[in-house]
């Protein structure tokens, strides 16, 4: 933490020094004084509009889990987390994810990134192809 953020739990500490903190009231303290409840909603509205779209797969990832911390309990499992990234995937890859059962995130990234690989590869030998 830098300057305001970091004199802000300086003051924190200094008022809860006879209690122990938990990440818990970290995180809730933090929210309160830096986002608004319009900056939640704001945010939990680009979650459920999040689309790949230009991204790459892993700023696609990133950027999901960054909107995450807003709204965690859109999705509650690493059933439903799974779901909501590979159903907002482009269509190519969407395709290649849809009959595979992965039960894990960090399983769908990797073979969403192997297949964003193959579709690239793939685009480049039929533009070169007609070129």
């Amino acid at each position: 933490m830098s300057d305001r953020a970091m004199t802000w739990w300086e003051t924190v500490q200094l008022r809860r020094a006879t209690e122990t903190q938990t990440w818990n009231d970290f995180k809730t303290e933090f929210e309160n004084q830096f986002y608004s409840k319009y900056h939640h909603k704001v945010k939990e509205q680009e979650l459920l509009a999040l689309r790949q779209g230009d991204m790459s797969v892993l700023e696609y990832q990133k950027r999901f889990r960054d909107l995450l911390l807003f709204a965690p309990y859109y999705v509650p499992t690493e059933e439903h987390m799974i779901e909501k990234l590979r159903d907002d995937l482009c269509q190519d890859s969407k395709q290649g994810l849809i009959i595979l059962k992965l039960k894990f995130v960090k399983e769908l990234i990797e073979v969403a990134q192997a297949l964003e690989v193959c579709i690239g590869e793939s685009q480049q030998g039929h533009q070169g192809a007609s070129k």
